[in-house]
């Protein structure tokens, strides 16, 4: 297949997903609050019969569509919107429209490759792009709050691809989200960075913040409550991503708040 025009490209993502929208419910909540994945998996060659470069996508991402409307709306759009910057409740036309984007931004670039390799008379570098995209829902100690894990690889030239990792949680009356400011009382930062500063130094083995340094992480920047955070059975996680706290090569770092810690400062 080769990728030519945007109405092609579109015509064939249409195709694609219709086959593949996956209607399995997520139990848990009952048929008021129901779930189901919108998925894509492919991997669109920009020549016919070559394997590079080529543009691969393994997309699977909840979309909720229960009686409680409101909450379905809400939460639908703020997917929409966070994950592939589209502004509809449609889920599946957001991974659509997302997608056709990233394949035309894809071509442009080989396009320029393959031109610039030709006035230099060398070999064309093939530019891989790569998106994986994996959702789930978890419920914890809460019974009001549900939260949507996402983990979220992207690769599109370079020496390496990047993993984020983020959670959004939704107040299940009406799917407003839930952040650090309405969720914590007043004040919270003041309670929560000294416990976050000494999970840190459990976690990386370190005495001092000074320590840090050696392993890998910032030991100048002042720890910061990340308004990533998931709501477990008896902890609150807090989620640091690449390049938070700490370079690359230190990953994402995961500090676990036991919620009876911090209870006093919780709405």
């Amino acid at each position: 297949m080769l990728l030519l025009t945007k109405g092609d490209c579109l015509i064939h993502l249409l195709i694609v997903f219709a086959v593949l929208l996956s209607l399995t419910a997520c139990v848990g909540k009952g048929d008021k609050y129901a779930f189901q994945y919108v998925s894509f998996k492919h991997d669109l060659p920009y020549t016919q019969g070559k394997d590079e470069p080529s543009c691969k996508f393994d997309i699977h991402v909840l979309q909720a569509y229960g009686t409680d409307t409101l909450f379905a709306e809400a939460f639908n759009r703020d997917i929409s919107e966070y994950l592939f910057g589209k502004d509809t409740a449609d889920v599946r036309s957001a991974i659509i429209s997302f997608i056709d984007s990233i394949i035309m931004v894809f071509k442009a670039e080989n396009d320029d490759q393959i031109a610039f390799a030709k006035e230099g008379n060398y070999e064309p570098r093939a530019i891989n792009y790569e998106y994986v995209i994996n959702t789930n829902i978890t419920y914890g100690n809460n019974s009001d709050i549900i939260g949507h894990f996402i983990n979220y690889y992207q690769y599109s030239g370079g020496a390496h691809g990047g993993t984020l990792i983020t959670c959004r949680n939704y107040r299940l009356k009406d799917g407003s989200l839930v952040t650090t400011d309405n969720y914590f009382k007043p004040g919270y930062e003041e309670r929560l960075i000294p416990v976050l500063d000494s999970l840190l130094l459990i976690e990386a083995g370190c005495n001092s913040r000074e320590e840090l340094d050696e392993h890998g992480y910032f030991s100048n920047e002042p720890m910061f409550v990340p308004e990533n955070f998931e709501i477990r059975q008896d902890t609150i996680a807090f989620f640091f991503n690449q390049y938070d706290i700490a370079p690359y090569s230190t990953g994402i770092t995961t500090l676990m708040v036991p919620e009876n810690d911090i209870r006093d400062i919780i709405r």
